[in-house]
């Protein structure tokens, strides 16, 4: 089912890049001669008026091939008006342009569609509390259900951390229900030092409190120590070596400091204590690409504790685009750091990366995998945008050379460039693989 569900997202995305080509091109009344996903040989094929569609071999992109789009094609006199290389430079800079934004474009509906049926966010409930914290000190306690914060109705834990970040360090009254009873606390959050995912020194106003989630299992990966040992999804681990747990974070943060040392579970299953020993497997995690941490993992995913919000028609359309622009600049800036190397070459992934989290997204839900379309929508538009001779963003640069000099390259200089192109990309493409390879045979992982 990996691979199903690899080629759906890929075909999906190829299709929507190869359609904003094709739509321009139709439009500006270029003779498109074949739209196909996929390269190499065809597999199906049906010619409608004067375009082939089909489908090929190697489901690793797609093409839109118009009229007159080669260099030194020759053309009928009768023809050269609907072909490519004929039409002025803004009206080639449009058909290939389109396709990107094609792909940009999709993520934000996608990202609409998710906002409109509505996004699981963690409840506004207390969990895990950093000691000497000001939610400590103000007198938090795991499980305190925040109401409002001056005045203003909570809904979820998105508004907590809102409320937090615009505090600017001022007293925040949270109204919280502890029990049957409704408590009034003052929390005055603190200026604390983080670091972003590109390891960045940040700085961000917080009360050191995270959104509960308890330790209940939400699922058990196959082959793994809690396999073995015979947890299951609904378990509730309420002991480790006979520490009571109280959130999930109390749980991980034993098992991480234990990486293959025999422990004692003590779990709940349907009313009933259950004593089990699992022994963390001793894993390397990667933490945004840059820091590693050697770990001991058991193999298993919480049940989130999660409210569903759903967002009216023009907030849901607002907040796509938002994300949209939030995740295209952040591809953006990956890049930049990788050129920088401030992120270490190995953190890139390929093919075999997407089908393994193509099919792990999607055995979450629709939702989990309509996601990560929308985020590999993102990079697909943003990496064809990047100037390299044979992808859209090459092709953009010599329209612009064109545009200044007021005449195409020369021949020569261009299919020069395009083996230029063509040998980075095939660099990039054996590099991506190994990464992939080395990142199976090693067992390195993303947490």
């Amino acid at each position: 089912m990996l691979i199903v569900y690899a080629l759906l997202l890929l075909g999906i995305l190829i299709f929507v890049h190869e359609l904003g080509h094709f739509i321009i091109a139709k439009i500006l009344g270029v003779k498109v001669l074949k739209f196909s996903l996929g390269f190499g040989p065809k597999i199906l094929g049906k010619t409608f008026g004067e375009t082939e569609y089909r489908i090929a071999a190697i489901p690793l992109g797609g093409y839109v091939k118009m009229l007159g789009e080669n260099p030194g094609e020759e053309l009928a006199e009768s023809e050269k008006h609907r072909a490519f290389n004929y039409q002025s430079v803004w009206k080639r800079f449009a058909i290939v342009f389109f396709g990107p934004l094609f792909n940009i474009s999709f993520a934000t509906i996608i990202f609409f569609f998710i906002f409109m049926k509505g996004v699981p966010v963690p409840s506004p409930e207390i969990g895990k509390i950093v000691a000497d914290s000001p939610a400590s000190s103000a007198g938090l306690v795991t499980g305190d259900r925040v109401i409002t914060i001056n005045g203003t109705d909570v809904r979820d834990w998105n508004d907590i951390e809102t409320a937090i970040r615009e505090s600017s360090g001022k007293t925040l009254l949270f109204t919280v229900q502890r029990d049957k009873d409704h408590l009034r606390v003052s929390v005055t959050p603190s200026l604390d030092e983080d670091k972003n995912i590109f390891g960045e020194k940040t700085e961000v106003w917080t009360i050191g409190a995270s959104p509960l989630l308890y330790a209940r299992i939400g699922d058990v990966m196959s082959g793994t120590p809690a396999d073995e040992a015979g947890l299951m999804k609904g378990d509730i681990v309420m002991e480790i070596e006979g520490t009571p747990l109280h959130t999930w974070q109390d749980m991980t943060e034993i098992i991480h400091n234990n990486p293959n040392q025999p422990l004692s579970f003590t779990i709940q299953r349907n009313g009933e204590l259950i004593d089990l020993v699992i022994t963390p497997e001793k894993k390397t995690v990667q933490y945004g690409g840059l820091e590693e941490k050697t770990v001991g993992l058991i193999g298993i995913k919480p049940v989130g504790h999660n409210v569903i919000k759903r967002y009216p028609l023009f907030e849901a359309l607002s907040l796509g685009v938002k994300r949209t622009y939030e995740l295209t600049a952040f591809t953006l800036l990956t890049i930049v750091k990788l050129f920088q190397r401030v992120l270490p070459a190995d953190t890139i992934g390929g093919p075999i990366l997407i089908v393994q989290m193509a099919g792990q997204q999607a055995s979450k839900g629709a939702l989990d995998f309509f996601f990560f379309m929308a985020i590999i929508s993102i990079n697909l538009g943003v990496l064809n945008l990047l100037p390299i001779p044979i992808l859209d963003g090459g092709h953009l640069l010599f329209l612009g050379i064109e545009a200044v000099r007021r005449k195409p390259l020369s021949e020569q200089v261009m299919v020069f460039a395009q083996k230029i192109g063509l040998a980075l990309i095939l660099t990039l493409l054996v590099f991506v693989f190994y990464n992939d390879i080395v990142r199976l045979i090693t067992g390195k992982m993303f947490p």
